[in-house]
């Protein structure tokens, strides 16, 4: 599981131990294209439709940016989807948010159980506990004690491991629980795709059917861009920061990656903010995973799961959920695309 969102008292192991700590980025940017988010320079779109720009907007939210691309009718018109759509994510987020003393999350770690918890987030739960019995605990959602003893310094973990267990979290229609006092829930892995999901249903519903949203490097498009091309990623390489590993165009799909190169405990990146919830210990195959998904919801949570499972394992628990594909990137940076993956 990945490390939570940023937290400004946090260590960072990025470059030494003993600078502050930035939470998991994924190694994700945007092509320097017409109509894509963090271009490198503004590329001039000369068979722009007539009555169409593009309306772009950025704000820190989740400690981290979100970017919002809309093809609208007028900057007006776009303006205005763009301030309901940040309105829409903000709910979720106060659900969801750890830094809120008031938010959902909060409560449930705070009190170990929420009663008529909002139906978004039992729901998010509910997704955690089926990717975490599908992936055998390779994701699970209860190792917030295992990191904040990482982030503490802590070298034995093995003490921490009998408060993670996704099975001794319970959801239902009525409450949420945890079986056991010390036990706490991270919605990193999750939370951030959910919001953007939610942030291209709202877009959506307000008739754009165009639309690219990202945030910290996980991504979701729908339609095209302005010129009627596919929205176009580019995935940075993982041990060469000025370098791209390739590009993917994103078609009505979601994106997000999850590696070892950001925050990273060890210069040869044996250990790094991902760990196995099972053992505490970072897993060792893979550099980055990046996994193309309906929802980046599930994106989101699988690049975790498959960033611990590696290839074969990480493959088997692909063919559980449908459209989906992936690129694992090796140790000695070997590619390997899943069926599906159009790189």
């Amino acid at each position: 599981m990945k490390i939570p969102w940023q937290r400004t008292n946090s260590p960072n192991v990025a470059a030494t131990p003993a600078q502050p700590r930035m939470t998991r980025r994924s190694f994700l940017t945007i092509t320097a294209v017409a109509g894509g988010l963090l271009a490198a320079g503004q590329a001039v779109n000369l068979t722009r439709p007539r009555r169409q720009i593009n309306v772009r907007e950025q704000r820190l939210l989740m400690g981290t940016t979100i970017h919002l691309a809309v093809v609208a009718p007028s900057e007006s018109d776009g303006r205005a989807a763009i301030e309901a759509t940040f309105a829409a994510m903000q709910r979720l987020i106060a659900l969801f948010d750890y830094r809120r003393p008031d938010s959902t999350l909060s409560m449930l770690n705070r009190d170990g159980i929420v009663y008529d918890a909002p139906t978004e987030f039992t729901a998010l739960l509910a997704l955690a506990q089926t990717i975490g019995a599908q992936s055998a605990g390779a994701f699970d959602v209860t190792v917030q004690p295992l990191l904040d003893a990482r982030r503490r310094g802590e070298a034995d973990l093995a003490p921490l491991l009998t408060l993670v267990d996704y099975r001794r979290l319970h959801v239902d229609s009525r409450s949420i629980y945890l079986e056991t006092s010390g036990m706490a829930v991270t919605l990193d892995g999750l939370a951030k795709g959910r919001v953007i999901d939610e942030a291209v249903a709202s877009l959506r519903s307000l008739g754009y059917d165009h639309v690219l949203v990202e945030a910290g490097g996980d991504l979701a498009g729908r339609g095209s861009r302005i010129d009627a091309q596919p929205w176009r990623v580019g995935l940075a390489h993982p041990r060469n920061s000025s370098a791209l590993l390739t590009t993917v165009n994103l078609v009505d799909a979601a994106l997000a990656t999850s590696g070892d190169y950001m925050n990273y405990l060890a210069q040869d990146f044996s250990a790094h903010h991902i760990v196995d919830p099972r053992t505490g210990i970072s897993p060792s195959d893979l550099a980055a995973v990046t996994v193309l998904a309906p929802t980046a919801t599930e994106a989101d949570a699988l690049s975790t799961a498959l960033m611990v499972l590696g290839v074969e394992r990480g493959k088997a628990l692909l063919a559980q959920h449908p459209d989906t594909a992936a690129l694992f990137v090796t140790k000695s940076m070997e590619e390997i695309q899943t069926e599906g993956f159009s790189a």
